[in-house]
């Protein structure tokens, strides 16, 4: 019975939309320009460009999502800094743990200087915690998930209420906020404190960009002082666009495209468009809530909250995931990016799909209609990728073992290396020459996090359409 409801729920979800897009063509293989964070190179043991161990007693971070600011400086999110800042007795999940890194390149990364990246102290070799005022769990798993200018004022997007110790969680189309059983000591699946979780947004403060607050004037629900997001957007990212004309909706151009996932690395991704005028307060957002023939359908913040279930359940719209006709491994969206191409003239979403795996599709309009996905890496097409850019289960020689606590003696295994976070740094996006048979073509440049080492690199990729 809860198989077949899902699948109504699906189908529901697929009705009335129009053809996917014209694909994506990876041109080449993808590769790592450099390691953006850390002391050393994982692979060479030649220092890295930002030193941040040296700098700014950062050993090992994740994630970076990038914040452009242009023309000011390019600012990028990372979560689950180490070593953290935790005082002793604290709670794992609620001292501010992240760390933000600054640069004002406009050239290309490349493997001598990589991103020219400083990261934010607080004293003199200390990186800075940034901070969302009234306090909110922002320690291990309760991290930035991203952030966009908006008339020269940064907004963040961070979720929390998420377990440290979480259970993998399965798709769920109809009711995707519904949590698992508990699951006893790890995770008790609380309000607050569970394996979903939820997401606020705070604006950063002009003079300290670590520092991020409450939104003046901005709508709020108890019990926290802060602007929470509607329901579904869970994992939170907006992109930048040039303006575009957003046809069945009224909306003040341009319009800011904001990303959520509702249930993390096993979901489809919503779209709301944000007035840029009232970008702040989410009740006048515009939600995309499928098409009606060939025609995106919007619908404002109460109708998009306005589907219960018979137990009581958020239902988003039917039609409201912005990815059509996906199978199950493809509900797999988690930390992604969207971007505006120029050089493609289209829409670029990055994210990874499972452990060993990173894909990208592209569309025309930011709610789609989306390609097929096309792999930029994966395990299975990049066996260089192990001991070059992953640890493998048998080690890599003298290579550092990022989680030494997690070998087993007994067979001798390591904890293996995986990759997640695939950001694109779009100010450094260019065109290329397009292959035979493609009319246009663009190199990309996009963060990666690596499980093991647990740092940061950044990749290039030619892509054409």
């Amino acid at each position: 019975m809860r198989i077949g409801l899902l699948m109504l729920g699906l189908g529901l979800a697929l009705a009335a939309t129009p053809a996917s897009a014209s694909g994506l063509t990876l041109v080449g293989t993808s590769t790592k320009v450099c390691q953006l964070t850390g002391e050393l190179d994982w692979k060479t043991g030649a220092p890295t460009d930002s030193k941040t161990w040296s700098t700014s007693a950062l050993d090992a971070v994740d994630l970076g999502f990038p914040v452009d600011s242009a023309p000011g400086p390019l600012w990028l999110m990372f979560g689950d800094a180490w070593p953290p800042h935790h005082p002793p007795g604290s709670a794992a999940d609620t001292p501010p743990d992240d760390a933000m890194g600054a640069t004002k390149r406009a050239a290309p990364p490349d493997p001598k200087t990589c991103l020219s990246m400083q990261l934010i102290n607080s004293a003199p070799v200390l990186y800075a915690d940034p901070t969302v005022v009234p306090a909110v769990q922002q320690g291990f798993f309760n991290v930035p998930t991203g952030g966009v200018f908006v008339d020269k004022t940064f907004y963040g997007f961070f979720w929390i209420h998420h377990c440290v110790l979480p259970q993998i969680l399965a798709p769920n189309a109809l009711t995707p906020l519904v949590t698992p059983a508990p699951n006893p000591p790890n995770c008790l699946e609380t309000a607050n404190s569970n394996s979903v979780g939820r997401s606020v947004i705070a604006e950063a403060t002009p003079a300290d960009p670590v520092l991020f607050h409450r939104i003046p004037g901005g709508p709020a629900i108890l019990p926290s002082p802060l602007v929470t997001m509607p329901s579904g957007f869970v994992y939170v990212s907006a992109a930048q666009p040039p303006p575009f004309t957003a046809p069945d909706i009224t909306v003040i151009e341009p319009a800011i495209p904001v990303y959520g996932v509702p249930r993390y690395r096993a979901s489809v991704p919503y779209l709301a468009l944000a007035p840029q005028a009232t970008f702040a307060n989410p009740n006048t957002w515009k939600f995309f809530a499928g098409y009606s023939g060939t025609t995106p359908h919007f619908v404002d913040r109460a109708a998009w909250e306005s589907g219960v279930s018979p137990s009581g359940d958020w239902m988003p719209p039917p039609g409201a995931e912005v990815l059509s006709a996906v199978p199950v491994t493809e509900r797999c969206i988690g930390e992604h990016s969207v971007t505006y191409n120029k050089p493609l003239g289209a829409w670029l979403m990055l994210y990874n799909c499972g452990p060993w795996k990173i894909e990208a599709r592209t569309a025309l309009h930011p709610w789609g209609p989306w390609s097929d996905p096309t792999v930029l890496l994966s395990l299975a097409h990049d066996p260089w990728i192990v001991c070059n850019l992953i640890m493998s289960v048998f080690g890599c020689g003298a290579q550092r073992d990022f989680w030494p606590g997690l070998y087993n003696p007994k067979t001798k295994k390591h904890e293996p290396g995986f990759f997640y976070a695939p950001y694109v740094l779009d100010r450094y996006s260019h065109g290329v020459a397009p292959p035979p048979g493609a009319s246009k073509a663009a190199r990309i440049y996009w963060t990666l996090s690596t499980w093991n080492p647990y740092e940061v690199v950044i990749m290039t990729s030619d892509v054409a359409l």
